[in-house]
């Protein structure tokens, strides 16, 4: 257990500066010009010159990215070119929304997709298989801000149940804050879960063929015993493996929906940067999700293993 930490931990390491890198090559050279964005289109060519030189924006991009890095490495993400704000404090301030977003989310994801695909691996081929297959097919294919309108649409405009948008903390009004959540983890969530059940059921058929099944069945024991005593514990480790990934998928897939409903997350903060050329507001949100979705996955694996170590040893041999 201590050499996977430990290897995790170096892999960890390694794909967050190739990650980091990637990253500032890829905003920085992207076309349009975060001066003309800050200063307007009417920016004299000598008024440009000036901004560049003073934020750095006219050195060579590897030593942008080099001293980028030893600010980040010392807590520091810039100041915004818009406004002038610091963006860590900003960034922390926002980072509670977005992770209340996606965890909501998840939570919705798999309150539909475990109970879902276990049971359309024990009726394989029968109706609920079908119906349940049928379910992840057309979730699958809607687009989570054509559903966040038509839930706002109805909620919001039909039954005038649910605001529609804005945030309240949790610990200020929690039945204000779970009113205006409701929609966006509904929204992010029930898409989430089409691929989810794909997965469980998938994990789930794999180990109901397995002869300890096979014989527990035989043995007499009862068809919810077999699930949730036998199958559901060894079916649950390729699956949290794909829930990991898809978790950091919701973290990173939030932008429109907080737009959407007005949430100020993390999602919202790139945005904004993104339409204002804001490299270090854009940079700071982009390396957020990335630590985010490596420490998920880190932890997962680490999971996989407490419940089952030969599964990772024989993964990492």
């Amino acid at each position: 257990m201590i050499r996977l930490v430990l290897l995790r931990l170096s892999a960890f390491v390694l794909t967050l500066l190739s990650a980091s890198a990637v990253l500032f090559v890829t905003i920085n050279v992207l076309p349009g010009s975060a001066a003309k964005a800050a200063l307007g289109i009417d920016a004299t060519a000598e008024a440009i010159r000036r901004f560049e030189a003073l934020n750095g924006l006219d050195r060579p991009l590897v030593v942008q990215y080099l001293d980028w890095l030893g600010r980040i490495l010392h807590g520091d993400f810039g100041t915004s070119f818009q406004n002038g704000v610091a963006v860590g404090p900003e960034l922390l301030k926002r980072l509670p929304v977005t992770l209340e977003l996606a965890t909501l989310a998840f939570l919705v994801a798999n309150v539909i997709a475990i109970p879902l695909g276990a049971l359309a691996a024990r009726r394989h081929q029968r109706a609920a298989d079908r119906s349940v297959t049928f379910l992840a097919t057309i979730l699958g294919a809607v687009p989570n801000f054509w559903l966040a309108t038509l839930l706002v649409l109805v909620f919001t405009l039909r039954l005038r149940w649910l605001p529609p948008g804005g945030f309240t903390p949790f610990g200020l009004n929690p039945l204000m804050n779970l009113k205006q959540m409701i929609m966006p983890a509904l929204s992010l969530g029930l898409v989430s879960s089409a691929l989810l059940i794909r997965i469980m059921r998938a994990s789930m058929l794999e180990v109901l063929s397995t002869d300890y099944i096979r014989t527990a069945t035989a043995k007499g024991a009862g068809g919810m015993v077999v699930i949730f005593r036998h199958a559901l514990r060894n079916a649950l480790i390729p699956y949290c493996n794909v829930a990991a990934v898809e978790f950091g998928f919701l973290f990173g897939s939030v932008v429109v929906i907080e737009d959407i409903f007005l949430l100020p997350g993390v999602g919202s903060f790139v945005l904004v940067g993104i339409i204002n050329r804001d490299y270090p507001v854009l940079l700071a949100g982009a390396l957020a999700i990335t630590v985010f979705v490596l420490t998920v996955n880190l932890l997962v694996d680490i999971f996989s293993a407490a419940l089952d170590p030969r599964h990772v040893k024989a993964r990492h041999g």
